[in-house]
C-alpha cells in the first residue's frame, strides 16, 4: 500500500518555502529525480535567496556568518542550503569563500535560475577571475541576480552587469554536479 505524505513546511524569514512531498512505500522513501525535480530545487533556491531581500550587509569571514546580516558568500551558502533542503530534504553545503564555491560546480554560458554568478569588481587586483573574485550572488533569471551588496548595505536585486559596471560575469552551476 502506498500513500503520499507531505513533508513539513519550513518557515523562512519573509515567508514559507514549501518542501516537496515524498512517496512512502512500505518504509522506503523514493526521491524524485529528473527535470521536474531539478526545476523544483532551482525554484526553491531562488525563493530562499528572495527571503533575504532587504537583509543588512555585514562582512563575515569563514563560517562565522549569521542570518540577520550577510555578506555575498553567506547569502549564497544560505540560499543554496535552504533551497536544496526545502526541495529535497538534504541541503547542499557550499564552501565559505568565493573560489571554493566556484570549484564546487562547473562554469556555464547558459545560466539557469539558481546558478551562482561571480564578478571581478576590482580592476586593480591584477587577477581577472584567476582566483581573486570579489563579489557573488544568486542568478534568478531574466538577467537579474540577488546579491548582498556592500555598496548599498543590504541584499537586493541587481542586473547581472551590476548596473553596467561589470559586463563580464561568470556563472557557475553548483546544483547539477552535486545531484540536484
Amino acid at each position: 500500500m502506498s500513500r503520499t505524505i507531505p513533508v513539513r513546511r519550513f518557515a523562512r524569514r519573509a515567508g514559507a518555502i514549501l518542501a516537496t512531498a515524498a512517496l512512502v512505500t512500505t518504509g522506503a522513501v523514493h526521491i524524485a529525480t529528473g527535470p521536474a525535480y531539478a526545476a523544483g530545487a532551482r525554484a526553491s533556491v531562488v525563493s530562499a535567496a528572495r527571503a533575504y531581500l532587504g537583509t543588512p550587509y555585514k562582512l563575515a569571514y569563514g563560517w562565522t556568518c549569521g542570518r540577520a546580516a550577510v555578506d555575498c558568500e553567506c547569502l549564497n551558502r544560505h540560499a543554496i542550503w535552504d533551497g536544496t533542503y526545502a526541495a529535497t530534504g538534504r541541503g547542499l553545503q557550499l564552501n565559505y569563500w568565493l573560489q571554493g564555491q566556484i570549484n564546487q560546480g562547473r562554469r556555464t554560458t547558459s545560466p539557469r535560475a539558481g546558478d551562482l554568478i561571480f564578478w571581478d569588481t576590482d580592476p586593480n587586483d591584477g587577477i581577472r577571475y584567476g582566483g581573486d573574485l570579489d563579489h557573488t550572488g544568486v542568478y534568478i533569471g531574466n538577467n537579474q541576480a540577488i546579491d548582498a551588496n556592500a555598496y548599498y548595505g543590504y541584499v537586493k536585486v541587481d542586473s547581472i552587469t551590476l548596473g553596467g559596471t561589470e559586463p563580464d560575469p561568470i556563472f557557475v552551476d553548483v546544483l547539477t554536479p552535486n545531484g540536484y
